[in-house]
């Protein structure tokens, strides 16, 4: 190995390590910014935002909607998947809603299989099995305000949020490639902002009471957990291996979990860990398949 390419796969993996907290970064952000805003606010700022940053990256050419179903589909999907994720947050900690997104794994190996004809491994299996087994001995906690379980309808909701995330990402993975990776999101993401603005409707959506932290937190969200991290994703996988890269985001739950106590002094009991664990085997398991 060259030394460029040691530096080369070294700045890969920083980049992805930044993108991995980022995104661990988000429930504790969406969490404090849910203290002032509504979720149906806080998931159409978000999505807007990063709709129109992803349209100028993308260039003249990038069409505001999506012009086949398959990106149409990522982007409904993609919009409901906030809207059950805000909502369950509300109902549960950060750090739990952080390992129970990784639901979405069982997910993505189910509709691998059907949509794109990927095989059904003895890895997918086993990590699917795992991911099942943490997000029962998280969920099994109940509403325990020291054991940090959260609740199990905020639970249940952040699992759908996962389910969603999966379907919008099946879907996008059908979309066909045109252009740069900006020119295919900024479609999907307008479709998204779109659906989460239905819910606008709801009378309680304009109770804001906003605040200067939610405010902050809710800016952060924004920028530091839904553009740079596709950004650093972006241009660390053009660094390093995708399996290596997997792993890399792999360790996303982790920064969850830590920095939900870190920030938001949120407890951590034995279930979140022993749970949290489990579901981090789970995802390593897949993430080391032979591809």
């Amino acid at each position: 190995m060259t030394p460029d390419h040691r530096h080369a796969r070294l700045a890969g993996f920083a980049l992805g390590t930044c993108a991995a907290a980022c995104w661990g970064l988000a429930p504790v952000a969406t969490k404090a910014s849910l203290a002032g805003f509504s979720p149906e606010v806080v998931s159409v700022t978000r999505l807007g935002a990063a709709a129109l940053c992803f349209r100028v990256l993308g260039g003249r050419d990038t069409r505001w909607l999506p012009r086949d179903g398959w990106s149409l589909l990522a982007g409904v999907a993609l919009g409901i998947d906030f809207l059950f994720f805000n909502s369950g947050l509300r109902l549960t900690t950060a750090a739990v809603a952080g390992l129970l997104v990784n639901f979405g794994q069982v997910a993505n190996v189910t509709l691998a299989r059907l949509v794109l004809g990927e095989p059904l491994t003895a890895r997918r299996l086993l990590g699917s099995a795992l991911t099942v087994a943490g997000v029962a001995t998280v969920n099994t906690g109940g509403p325990d305000p020291g054991g940090g379980g959260g609740t199990l309808t905020g639970n249940i909701l952040v699992m759908l949020a996962a389910i969603a995330w999966s379907t919008y990402a099946v879907a996008q993975r059908r979309a066909p490639r045109t252009g740069n990776v900006f020119q295919l999101l900024a479609p999907i993401f307008h479709v998204a902002a779109l659906v989460s603005a239905a819910a606008l409707i709801a009378p309680d959506a304009w109770h804001n009471p906003a605040g200067r932290t939610p405010g902050a937190m809710l800016a952060l969200l924004v920028g530091a957990c839904t553009i740079a991290p596709y950004l650093l994703y972006s241009h660390g996988q053009e660094l390093l291996d995708l399996v290596v890269m997997t792993v890399v985001l792999a360790s996303t739950p982790v920064f969850a979990v830590a920095l939900a106590w870190l920030i938001l002094h949120e407890p951590i009991g034995w279930r979140v860990v022993a749970g949290g664990a489990v579901i981090l085997t789970g995802i390593v398991v897949v993430a080391l398949e032979r591809r």
